[in-house]
């Protein structure tokens, strides 16, 4: 792929603002950055263009505007929930994505700039660590609090299991600092100068590589769910938002919450 053009989709801007960091931009900021197949398609390819590139050392995931990630499109939803298997073929697409992150050789960054909830926070949680600027809110969301991307397995594993759980209760999203006291975001950084602090600590990142040394640390501290946990959140998805009584209030909360 060309770095620094718009991909085929134009929903995913790639660049390197500094050597040996590739940033990734999903660039949908009318939508809110909402994940489409197009979109996700195209970070998949980034990921693995990147993963055999010996020039990038650091990858780091960011959104354009004011939200770095707040779902799925509501188009494409309409799409997945019109049937089981429409959904459940989704969410494998879902997963395989978030399973590349671990695979990629480099440490992926990913750069909360603005409000994450639902699938954005999945796709948070898929990358190694996270920051975030100062004016981000950070949460789960999903209504009902089931989501089907992993985020029922990752969650806890970052927060631990009560605190993910409150978070699924209530549907509260954290300001940034409170996402970092409960050890969800790594490192907070002002607003105003969020894009280049991020920028700074990714070439810090890779300023610190001996040979194949970041590639090591990530395989030896590699954790995340098994396919058969993620198997299971899938299911449990599925019997979820297919529950008529379910439907009847999902369709209510996307007519008032979605843009």
């Amino acid at each position: 792929m060309l770095l620094g053009v718009k991909t085929v989709a134009d929903e995913l801007l790639t660049d390197v603002p500094a050597p040996g960091v590739l940033r990734c931009t999903l660039h949908r900021h009318d939508h809110a950055n909402m994940l489409t197949r197009p979109l996700m398609d195209d970070l998949r390819r980034a990921l693995l263009a990147a993963a055999a590139d010996d020039d990038v050392h650091v990858v780091v995931v960011t959104g354009a505007g004011d939200s770095f990630c707040e779902g799925v499109d509501p188009d494409e939803a309409a799409r997945f929930f019109a049937s089981p298997a429409a959904y459940r073929e989704f969410l494998i697409a879902v997963r395989d994505l978030y399973l590349l992150f671990p695979a990629v050789p480099k440490p992926i960054v990913a750069a909360v700039n603005g409000t994450t909830r639902m699938g954005g926070l999945e796709l948070a949680l898929a990358a190694d660590v996270i920051v975030a600027s100062s004016a981000a809110r950070l949460g789960d969301g999903h209504p009902g609090g089931i989501g089907g991307g992993g985020v029922a397995k990752r969650l806890p594993e970052a927060i631990g299991a009560r605190a993910a759980r409150w978070l699924f209760y209530t549907g509260d999203l954290l300001d940034a600092a409170a996402a970092q006291r409960l050890g969800l975001v790594q490192e907070v950084f002002p607003a105003d100068s969020f894009t280049a602090d991020v920028v700074a600590v990714a070439q810090r990142i890779a300023g610190r590589r001996m040979g194949r040394s970041l590639a090591r640390i990530k395989a030896m501290t590699a954790a995340g769910p098994s396919p058969a946990a993620l198997h299971d959140e899938i299911d449990q998805s599925i019997r979820q938002y297919f529950d008529p009584e379910v439907q009847a209030g999902f369709a209510d909360w996307q007519a008032a919450e979605l843009p």
